[in-house]
């Protein structure tokens, strides 16, 4: 069934504002999924902050060059969805890889970071980065480490002192 030009012209504006707002745009085939099984993708982009959405290739393949975004013309090539990521690129793409395994007709073909094109691999790398939390988390437990130890240090020290100095005050006192 063919689109009208208003129609087309609404597509593209709406995945521009996608592609505008994320932070890493992943590009899968779909060929042979059924309903269901989409909107179970549709459900898992949503939950790990993103949006997958079902796309003509020379309409992906416009939206992409206005955002100087360059992709091997074979991953245009057939039935192609688009994963826009908006928070948490590694976390739609572990997502994806998850459900690329629940469902083996949805096949990761690669994405663009931050202007750098990756392949099926380089998504794979991504979807093994912890997420943005955990990440966060360790960072902040590397940066307490050494404070509290600090810390810790310096109470004893003067505990120590304060010993020291009850030590005295309890040998100089005479006895009871």
């Amino acid at each position: 069934m063919a689109i009208t030009r208003n129609k087309k012209e609404e597509i593209v504006s709406d995945l521009n504002t996608w592609a505008q707002k994320s932070q890493a745009i992943i590009i899968v085939k779909y060929g042979g999924m059924t309903m269901p099984q989409l909107d179970k993708v549709r459900h898992a982009m949503r939950k790990a902050e993103g949006e997958f959405h079902v796309t003509k290739n020379t309409l992906a393949t416009k939206v992409l060059k206005e955002h100087g975004l360059i992709v091997p013309e074979k991953w245009l090539k057939g039935q192609t969805a688009m994963s826009f990521c908006f928070k948490d690129p590694a976390a739609v793409a572990k997502s994806l890889g998850d459900l690329g395994k629940e469902f083996d007709k949805l096949q990761v073909m690669g994405g663009v970071m931050s202007g750098t094109t990756m392949d099926a691999d380089g998504i794979k790398a991504l979807a093994s980065l912890p997420s943005l939390d955990v990440l966060r988390a360790q960072i902040i437990g590397a940066l307490s480490g050494p404070a509290s130890g600090l810390v810790g240090v310096l109470n004893s020290a003067v505990g120590s002192v304060m010993f020291a100095l009850q030590a005295r005050i309890d040998k100089e006192q005479p006895a009871a």
